[in-house]
């Protein structure tokens, strides 16, 4: 019995350490994990060097297996329609009182908030978003305990300083696509990122179409569709991102 819980807590790891591990064509069992009751997460894949192999003239030397290709990620997609009515009356008051927010910033905090709720896809340090602009990405972290002030500032000073962190992992990737009346119906993934959240506003400004794409071998279908209903509420009554 203790073998079988050892070995059960030796191999717990987060969504996205079983995709990193299963994209390298890693073992999971050959991983040593930092996080809670060793769980693996995914610094400890990416930081995971293997044992130098045997030089090729060497009696030793046993080459190794071909690794498998990595099967075709299993693709799931849920779009919903989010109204803006109640948001634009909030931003506007707080404009007029001197505060300014953008539709970006609300996005990032409601993803948080849809973590937060949702901790079985990714929680603490993983559950990062990935801010996309044009041939580049900046990461922000999503803790509950930050404030949408703080968020704006850190949006705001990445792009003063032009940063580009699109190898750094994120868990999910968020594109603002311009207002227009075309929505996308299908947007790929990008490599280690398990899902990813396309936002389109209306014309009028009053509604915003969001599309979800997930790595389903990463995250359950049924997870994910309740991660966006979470994301869908948080934006339709916004009064709970403000504090």
């Amino acid at each position: 019995m203790n073998i079988a819980v050892s070995q059960a807590r030796r191999l717990a790891a987060s969504p996205y350490a079983r995709r990193l591990a299963r994209e390298r064509a890693l073992p999971l069992e050959t991983l040593r994990g930092s996080g809670p009751d060793g769980r693996i997460l995914a610094a400890d894949v990416l930081g995971f060097v293997s044992i130098v192999a045997a030089p090729l003239n060497s009696p030793d030397h046993v080459a190794p297996a071909a690794a498998p290709s990595p099967a075709a990620p299993r693709v799931a997609a849920f779009g919903t329609s989010v109204a803006l009515d109640a948001l634009r009356e909030v931003l506007a008051a707080l404009e007029s009182a001197g505060s300014t927010f953008s539709i970006e910033d609300i996005l990032l905090r409601a993803a948080g908030r849809a973590f937060a709720e949702n901790p079985e896809i990714a929680s603490g340090a993983e559950a990062a978003v990935a801010l996309e602009s044009t041939g580049r990405q900046v990461v922000f972290a999503t803790s509950p305990e930050m404030s949408l002030t703080s968020l704006r500032a850190m949006r705001l000073a990445a792009l003063e300083d032009s940063r580009d962190e699109t190898e750094k992992p994120a868990s999910l990737s968020l594109r603002l696509l311009p207002a227009g009346d075309i929505r996308p119906v299908m947007m790929p993934l990008f490599p280690g990122a398990a899902m990813r959240l396309t936002v389109s506003l209306n014309m009028a400004g009053d509604h915003a179409e969001c599309l979800l794409t997930v790595d389903a071998a990463s995250v359950d279908e049924a997870t994910a569709a309740v991660w966006l209903a979470t994301l869908k509420s948080a934006i339709e009554h916004p009064l709970r991102l403000f504090v």
